[in-house]
């Protein structure tokens, strides 16, 4: 009796993001938390992009800008595609009447066909849109390759601390700064941080100063325009009606001062 034996030829993995393991991130049980994380990455990567800038790692501080205009280009394309389909609240409809049929088919009972929203792909505007996204999908995934990480664990003796996380692979073309404590980061987390805020739909957080247009700020809420108070004041000295709503301010103030100024002798007569 002759047995084959069928042999597995190990190939390249064509996995992609969406059967992937997600990016290494705690897993926020409220808004707040969320939030936190956003803030934290945004902040994370706005100190790299400022050091990097200082220390002159040109370089490597191009590499991280470039990426993290491609997310930002690739999100607003996103969104000019999304104007030649439907309605996504219809289409989910639609797919959650599709389910509960597939149930009734399963079960053994006749279903219903369900009729998807009608999506018009077919024009000059829409292919020429897709077209840029797809190279821009391509040109990201490629400038990330460089970036490996891999899992390590560590145990500190003096003070019985138990830790693991994701590693990035030691490059020395790559500009790394230290942060508080023995934080260490690297061109890699920078980009990484940079990833996970754009999946949440918050890489506008890391923004560069309206006035300056040098130094990058954690744009926290919208109203978060500058990194720094001299340049807010710049910004807001060539404005047309800048000196007269100063002066109003100045009016304002002094009314106020003045105001509680009354209201302390008030009270001090009373006493």
């Amino acid at each position: 009796m002759t047995t084959t034996r069928s042999a597995v030829t190990a190939r390249r993995s064509k996995r992609t993001a969406i059967d992937a393991q997600p990016l290494p991130r705690l897993n926020p049980q409220t808004a707040r938390e969320e939030k936190a994380l956003n803030l934290s990455d945004a902040a994370v990567a706005v100190q790299w992009l400022n050091a990097a800038k200082d220390a002159k790692a040109t370089r490597s501080y191009q590499r991280v800008v470039s990426i993290r205009r491609q997310l930002e280009e690739f999100r607003s394309l996103r969104a000019r595609l999304q104007e030649y389909g439907t309605d996504s609240h219809a289409w989910k409809k639609a797919a959650r009447k599709q389910e509960k049929q597939r149930a009734l088919v399963n079960a053994g009972k006749r279903g219903l066909t369900v009729t998807f929203p009608a999506v018009d792909y077919d024009t000059p505007a829409y292919r020429r849109i897709y077209s840029r996204a797809e190279r821009l999908h391509s040109e990201v995934n490629a400038a990330l390759c460089k970036y490996a990480f891999r899992p390590r664990v560590t145990y500190f003796v003096a003070g019985d601390v138990w830790r693991g996380g994701m590693v990035p692979d030691d490059n020395s073309r790559w500009f790394q700064m230290k942060t508080g404590g023995w934080t260490t980061v690297s061109e890699a987390d920078a980009v990484l941080c940079l990833v996970r805020l754009d999946l949440t739909g918050e890489i506008g957080k890391v923004r560069l100063c309206e006035t300056c247009l040098d130094r990058w700020r954690v744009a926290a809420k919208s109203n978060y325009r500058f990194c720094s108070s001299d340049c807010r004041e710049a910004f807001y000295a060539k404005q047309p009606n800048y000196h007269a709503r100063k002066a109003a301010n100045q009016r304002k103030y002094r009314r106020n001062l003045k105001l509680m100024g009354r209201i302390a002798a008030s009270l001090q007569e009373r006493v």
